[in-house]
């Protein structure tokens, strides 16, 4: 079963393909969709992790 997820970065690599690689094979194409998932499983548990402003509070420059 697809998640929103998948439909989601499917439609995002169809696009950014096409976009910049029109000629691209269609197996060439399956093998960046495949990446593109396995960054997506890679990143998750870091974009799940609550992080607030007042975490890590690093000075701000000011001229």
């Amino acid at each position: 079963m697809s998640s929103p997820i998948d439909a989601t970065l499917d439609a995002y690599a169809d696009a950014a393909l096409a976009l910049h690689f029109p000629s691209l094979s269609d197996e060439a194409a399956a093998r960046v969709k495949a990446q593109f998932a396995r960054i997506v499983q890679l990143a998750a548990p870091v974009l799940a992790y609550p992080v607030d402003a007042n975490d890590e509070p690093a000075p701000v420059y000011r001229p």
